[in-house]
């Protein structure tokens, strides 16, 4: 999944070299922003969907199987979050040359490419600890995809619904807002709600391995 993801950066990377130095003449779209996006869907749905066991991942466990183990509810929780983070941090930084490549060809600034890598994690952060909730609350395959994709189809989707302010709260838009301006105040107003519904997610988690460890005791 690893080398695809590059793979779909790479040729992103590709189409948004200007004409005098790649093939393609599409220099009036905005493929640096293009390319940001399909990082951005990419690693938020990496993320939620090794965190919710819809996709395999050596050595990830899921909330079943953690509740079977010694580890306290809130060691759980709090090992969930810090998966998400780092894995979703992994993903942007090993895109980071292509995209850092991108953005100078493009002659983006710098900061805003590291703004918009603060972005991305924290949203995917967030997707993946909720992930990982849906991986324990739903036993039912089906069920828990069908809740994962509802949780990124609200994410990318119902946000840009809401009305201005509000439509910021849509990590796409916030994006195209970030490679324009850089580090703004509706930017860290987003990615601390995000990083708030992490924790909020880390919550649910530890009240399913306590309330999942109780029914267990009571059988």
């Amino acid at each position: 999944m690893q080398t695809i993801y590059l793979g779909i950066c790479s040729t992103f990377l590709l189409l948004s070299l200007p004409p005098e130095i790649g093939r393609f003449e599409l220099r009036e779209a905005n493929l640096l922003l293009a390319f940001l996006v399909v990082q951005f869907v990419a690693v938020t749905y990496l993320t939620s969907a090794f965190a919710s066991s819809e996709l395999a991942l050596d050595g990830e466990k899921g909330l079943p199987d953690l509740a079977l183990s010694a580890f306290s509810p809130r060691a759980i929780a709090t090992g969930k979050l810090l998966s998400s983070t780092l894995y979703a941090t992994f993903l942007v930084a090993v895109g980071l040359p292509l995209v850092t490549l991108a953005a100078a060809l493009r002659g983006a600034a710098l900061g805003a490419v590291v703004s918009a890598g603060v972005l991305i994690v924290a949203v995917a952060m967030a997707a993946g600890t909720w992930g990982a909730w849906l991986g324990g609350r739903f036993s039912s395959d089906f069920t828990r995809s069908f809740m994962h994709w509802a949780l990124l189809a609200g994410v990318f989707v119902g946000t840009a619904l809401l009305p201005p302010p509000w439509s910021l709260a849509n990590p796409l838009r916030l994006l195209d807002l970030t490679v324009r301006e850089g580090w703004t105040v509706p930017l860290a107003v987003v990615v601390a709600a995000y990083v708030a519904a992490a924790a909020a997610g880390g919550v649910l988690i530890q009240l399913h391995i306590t309330s999942a460890r109780l029914d267990a005791d009571e059988t």
